[in-house]
């Protein structure tokens, strides 16, 4: 990894991975304050300035002082007596390029420089530790490394490089108005970039004013694989010539803007395109998906109107966590592999699976969704009428196993009237298949309880019940006889609480922390 950092301590030591810092330390001696004890000793060189070297050139620049001669037979404190004998053989070079490759990223890059000239080998294993590139401006700025210094150090970064050596992967932080007047620079970034083969792309143009857009020239990334952009503007993709990213596989865009038609060629023309997540987008209120290869789409799509799935034989998950706080209409036309679908709630309306409508009341069934395994509902306590719709719409999952189940908040902020469950109504899915339940801000209501009374005393092949209760009040002893495995359809279910301190509403599929995100392999927006 390739990195410009402006920290002094990490200036000496922190080129892990490769990272390129200034080239001496500390970054300045005027202010008389006392090093770090574990830092290298102060230096009174004038301030750094960053230095970048091509191949060809020796990494040393000019060459360090002599240290005083050891006493014959001692050297580093330790005497020649003490020494195992040497039998002349090069133990290091006989490591494998993975070991030396560890190695060498805990280097400092003037000192991994050097091991280039060693050897044909060796020279080979130093263009590969710098496979990634990690290049953060500083902030606020220090000693005269701002705007320019950082475009600066970026642009011979890339340059010193052959276009035979890759670069894996390259992140690029910018704050301000740095990128004003010269977003041709990041334009000559990315088509250096893609002669170099990048398959991982992060741009990060954090608070920037005005929001940037991004050049043409990022469309054109032959190699990429993954893509994340914050905080600016996609580039035009709906003009001709339609985007060339066939590798592409991943796509997070997170406080973008985007046109509808940018965000429709990507969808039609990355033909390799598996997982999208969008955050907080703007310039989109409709999408229509017709994708041969997509799996994953996520996003808050609060402010959408219409989700319509037309065509999208690979899709597997769709999960909007704001999708109860819009008025999307959700239309899945063809996704017959689809295995997870959430947030759905009484505002997603209406909801047309195939040929069946979904409105919120009682219909007629005429295609029900038997791939559907895990659904994230957000139940309506608040309204009149929530038994009836949770009931209904449970009807066209049969085969579901996972509910995820949050309550609406005007619930959880006032006392609701409080209904009864159909018990006589037979839900296929609640009596034969679901095996988890997860209840997300989960405070104890009346509401709440009766709801979870209703799926323990009909759900005969549950297993594990999951409470997460962000009110740290105590539970009554009359609720807490409600979970008797007595008056449960399964006896043997486990019921698990867990305390959280708030509500998080930044997680897909999970509202609650992301280490549990992570051990179960969820997908989280961050």
């Amino acid at each position: 990894m390739c990195c410009l950092s402006p920290s002094p301590s990490a200036s000496a030591t922190s080129s892990r991975r490769g990272q390129i810092v200034a080239s001496e330390w500390p970054p300045g001696s005027s202010s008389g304050s006392n090093p770090r004890s574990d830092g290298p000793p102060p230096s009174p060189d004038p301030p750094p300035r960053a230095v970048v070297h091509t191949e060809d050139e020796e990494f040393g620049g000019s060459p360090p002082a002599k240290r005083a001669r050891p006493e014959p037979g001692c050297g580093d404190g330790v005497c020649t007596a003490d020494r195992p004998p040497a039998d002349g053989v090069d133990r290091i070079s006989d490591l494998p390029d993975a070991v030396l490759l560890s190695i060498l990223s805990f280097l400092p890059l003037r000192d991994a420089g050097r091991t280039a000239v060693l050897s044909p080998r060796w020279r080979g294993l130093f263009n590969q530790s710098l496979l990634d590139f990690n290049a953060c401006q500083p902030f606020p700025p220090e000693e005269g490394r701002g705007c320019d210094w950082f475009i600066r150090a970026v642009t011979a970064i890339l340059a010193a490089r052959r276009r035979r050596v890759r670069i894996r992967s390259f992140r690029f932080v910018m704050y301000g108005r740095g990128f004003d007047g010269r977003l041709g620079v990041v334009d000559g970034w990315f088509r250096a970039l893609a002669r170099h083969g990048i398959r991982e792309l992060d741009v990060d143009m954090f608070y920037t004013a005005p929001m940037p857009t991004l050049p043409g020239s990022l469309l054109k990334l032959a190699s990429l694989e993954t893509l994340k952009l914050f905080y600016c503007r996609f580039p035009n993709a709906g003009s001709a010539p339609a985007p060339r990213l066939p590798a592409l596989k991943t796509l997070d865009l997170s406080n973008v803007n985007v046109s509808q038609e940018s965000l429709q060629a990507i969808l039609s023309h990355c033909t390799s395109l598996e997982c999208m997540k969008l955050k907080n987008i703007t310039g989109v209120d409709r999408i229509c998906l017709r994708s041969k290869s997509l799996a994953r789409l996520y996003g808050d799509f609060g402010n959408l109107k219409e989700i319509v799935v037309e065509d999208a034989p690979n899709l597997e998950e769709l999960v909007g966590i704001g999708l109860p706080s819009g008025e999307a209409k959700v239309k899945i036309v063809f996704a017959p592999k689809m295995q997870v679908l959430g947030y759905l709630g009484t505002s997603v309306r209406p909801l047309v699976l195939h040929d069946t409508v979904f409105d919120g009341g009682i219909m007629q069934l005429r295609t029900l969704m038997h791939s559907v395994k895990t659904l994230a509902i957000q139940v309506p306590f608040s309204e009149k009428g929530y038994t009836v719709f949770v009931a209904q719409l449970l009807k066209c999952f049969p085969c579901l196993e996972t509910l995820q189940v949050e309550p609406n908040k005007r619930s959880i902020s006032r006392r609701v009237n409080v209904e009864e469950w159909d018990t006589a109504n037979s839900i296929q899915c609640i009596e034969h298949s679901i095996n988890k339940v997860v209840f997300e801000c989960f405070g104890g209501e009346d509401c709440q309880w009766g709801f979870l009374t209703f799926l323990l005393g009909m759900a005969r092949a549950l297993k594990l019940v999951e409470l997460y209760c962000w009110t740290g009040k105590d539970w009554s002893s009359d609720q807490i006889e409600l979970l008797d495995p007595r008056n449960r359809a399964s006896p043997d279910a486990e019921i698990q609480f867990f305390r959280i301190c708030k509500p998080i509403s930044d997680h897909y599929l999970c509202h609650c922390c992301t280490w549990r995100c992570q051990k179960e392999n969820r997908v989280t927006l961050l």
